[in-house]
């Protein structure tokens, strides 16, 4: 098992800082030696100072300390939080495909993260929602109880609630969504968890107007965006504005549909995110809204040049 000296040496040697250096008003060169030896353990004080002298935050590679490397490890699942957060399964698949021999990722939990990756990438951009279905199934049979509540099965349980909505198959989408809902429920006030909260409260939304539902959709909707808002965390929220905005325009509310829409298109023409687009457009209300004249047509115009979605239909 690594120890925290550990990592403050391998930082301090990449980035070229001497032991002198580092200690400067915080403790004696000496006793940087003996922490990056394990033969003192730094008060959380000290860890604080050495993070802000580094530029590194010391105090979330604690939880990495029984990798081999958990350096890496810990960069990689950043690398993949930033891919989640920007549907973008094609560079994930490919981070998936570097660290597959990575000792640690062969190790419970964090096969469980390649996992659920090369899955996500099965199900957004291969379409194979039914061989993602029986991989995921399988995944969540060998997790060991220990890890039943981990954000792993969250992804998995996500994953899972998608494939089943885009197939039809609503009953066990519920299943799916309820069942990462209810691991997700103990984790509100953890930081960390912001975009996973989000993406299971995501599922909600659309489940729940998939199932014509609408008022619990709109309901959830406006819950997930005041969250969104209130953790600072904004990824997708375009998905919770089209939902909402197919779910009013469903309940003849055209006012707040259209309203959601347009915001919905300006979001994603600040951010590009052509598998959500994807998603978002194979929904049938989608083809009625962007034709109604109520919708700001030369943005619907620039979304279609932006996504390459053709020559607009006419108007009925």
């Amino acid at each position: 098992m690594n120890f925290i000296g550990s990592i403050i040496k391998e930082y301090r040697c990449m980035i070229k800082m001497s032991r002198k250096s580092l200690s400067e008003n915080i403790c004696s060169e000496k006793y940087i030696y003996l922490i990056e030896k394990g033969e003192r353990t730094p008060s959380a004080d000290m860890v604080r100072l050495f993070s802000d002298r580094m530029g590194v935050d010391l105090f979330d590679h604690y939880q990495y300390l029984d990798c081999i490397d958990p350096i890496s490890v810990r960069k990689t699942l950043k690398n993949f939080d930033i891919c989640q957060r920007k549907s973008d399964f094609k560079t994930a698949k490919n981070i998936v495909d570097m660290v597959m021999e990575h000792q640690d990722f062969k190790n419970k939990p964090w096969l469980y993260e390649l996992e659920a990756n090369k899955i996500g990438y099965m199900v957004f951009v291969e379409n194979k929602y039914e061989e993602a279905i029986i991989c995921a199934n399988h995944v969540l049979e060998d997790i060991e109880a220990k890890y039943s509540s981990s954000i792993h099965v969250v992804n998995l349980y996500v994953l899972l609630s998608t494939c089943y909505q885009i197939i039809g198959d609503l009953r066990k989408a519920k299943s799916a969504t309820l069942a990462a809902y209810d691991i997700v429920s103990s984790k509100y006030k953890i930081e960390k968890y912001d975009h996973d909260i989000v993406s299971v409260r995501l599922n909600l939304v659309t489940l729940y107007y998939l199932t014509k539902d609408y008022e619990k959709a709109i309901l959830e909707g406006m819950e997930l965006i005041d969250y969104q808002i209130e953790h600072n965390s904004y990824a997708r929220i375009h998905i919770a504005y089209f939902f909402l905005a197919f779910t009013y325009y469903k309940k003849e509310s055209f006012e707040e549909a259209f309203l959601y829409f347009n915001q919905a298109i300006s979001v994603l023409m600040a951010f590009y995110n052509p598998i959500d687009v994807k998603y978002i457009m194979a929904q049938d209300v989608f083809k009625e809204m962007d034709i109604d004249e109520r919708v700001n047509q030369k943005s619907v115009r620039e979304f279609k040049i932006r996504y390459g979605i053709g020559k607009d239909r006419k108007k009925k």
